[in-house]
């Protein structure tokens, strides 16, 4: 089941709308709020993850490929 999360938080004055969310699985909605992932919107409207330094001390942008399958 998709959850949806809020790219910039409500209570931080994010808007409660479809520009200001992305769909995620519950698993990966809660590695976003306990891991330290950041999740932003691209110019392009198309949602981009940046990992925390742990992961990658560079933070490169992941962005996942509009033709990616998804798996359970």
């Amino acid at each position: 089941m998709a959850e949806a999360h809020h790219i910039k938080h409500w209570v931080d004055g994010g808007a409660t709308d479809l520009n200001n969310g992305v769909l995620l699985c519950q698993h990966h909605h809660t590695v976003i709020h306990t891991k330290g992932w950041t999740v932003r919107m691209s110019d392009d409207g198309h949602p981009e993850y940046l990992p925390p330094p742990w992961v990658d001390p560079y933070q490169h942008v992941i962005r996942p490929d509009d033709h990616s399958v998804i798996r359970r």
